[in-house]
């Protein structure tokens, strides 16, 4: 019997060394996985997909971040009946392409937003609806190309301009203590995973499988992410390029103005926000009422920043 228990513990031990060992092939991107839907403009190959029949009128998703992915805004996919829904992953971010050396910039983004525009607007104007980092971009076009919008849905914008957005950094704050052994064991694991094809994956994967450990103070109903959020891959290269370079140089934060331009657009702006954000949630949103001509707030009941996954049918309305 001895014996038996020992050859068992054997067995344990050898299919765990095996698992701790294993290379990770972490989740392919357009790159790799043909299969995934693409569509290719400024010569970049994005993952995107559309949602509704083309006649409709079209509405342009922009997921937030920087650095995110659009699968957790696919829970809006029943807007699909009535309108035309254009999903993509921005550049360098989710499962879009990594094929890319240069640095992602804000006017890269715009550029991109706007080749999004051009090519399924058709020559008609498009609505626009962002989340987090999505609205920021939403707000900053209206102030480019405001002939191009007819509406826009910003739900709950962070740094629309650094003058008005002192309460959001003072309510940011790091991982505490609790989780720094699961972030440990996340860094460790990164070390497994297979680079020779796709040079971002480590880092990638290190972002993508901390973030839903960080939980959420202050942002999300009882301060932590919904449990039946998703989201594919995020991406490092774009927060270090954008946020954390936001942080480290205040010349560049001090260039970051989504808002001064946004009273050139004269279409209906609908702002949402939530009760459990406490730090940019509907309280916080009151101040970036005057700088829209046409605008209304939201607010969302017992709901945190990720408002679809805690009240969806009332967001959906």
């Amino acid at each position: 019997f001895s014996i038996l228990i020992a050859m068992i513990f054997a067995i344990a031990a050898s299919l765990y060394a095996v698992k701790v060992f294993m290379p990770i092939t972490f989740i392919q991107t357009v790159d790799e996985d043909t299969a995934l839907p693409s569509v290719t403009l400024n010569a970049y190959k994005f993952h995107a997909e559309t949602i509704g029949a083309e006649d409709k009128p079209v509405v342009i998703v922009l997921h937030g971040g920087p650095g995110g992915d659009y699968r957790n805004l696919l829970p809006i996919a029943p807007l699909g009946k009535d309108f035309h829904l254009v999903f993509y992953d921005q550049r360098m971010t989710g499962l879009s392409s990594r094929k890319s050396d240069g640095v992602v910039t804000l006017k890269s983004f715009f550029d991109d937003l706007d080749a999004f525009v051009e090519h399924y607007g058709r020559g008609e104007k498009v609505i626009l609806l962002g989340h987090s980092w999505g609205a920021m971009m939403a707000s900053g076009y209206i102030g480019m190309y405001p002939e191009k919008v007819s509406k826009i849905i910003m739900i709950e914008p962070g740094i629309l301009r650094p003058d008005l957005s002192q309460p959001f950094f003072d309510g940011q704050s790091g991982p505490g203590p609790d989780i720094y052994f699961d972030l440990a064991k996340v860094w460790l694991n990164s070390w497994r995973v297979d680079i020779s094809r796709d040079k971002y994956a480590r880092e990638d994967y290190v972002i993508s499988m901390a973030y839903p450990l960080m939980g959420g103070s202050g942002v999300h109903c009882g301060d932590v992410i919904p449990e039946n959020f998703e989201g594919w891959r995020a991406s490092r290269k774009v927060l270090n390029e954008t946020v954390i370079a936001f942080v480290n140089d205040p010349v560049l934060l001090a260039q970051l103005d989504f808002i001064t331009d946004a009273h050139k657009f004269s279409g209906d702006v609908l702002l949402i926000g939530s009760t459990c954000n406490k730090v940019y949630g509907a309280e916080y949103q009151k101040r970036h009422l005057p700088f829209y001509e046409n605008i209304e707030l939201v607010t969302i009941q017992d709901s945190g920043h990720f408002i679809f996954y805690d009240q969806l049918e009332e967001s959906l309305r």
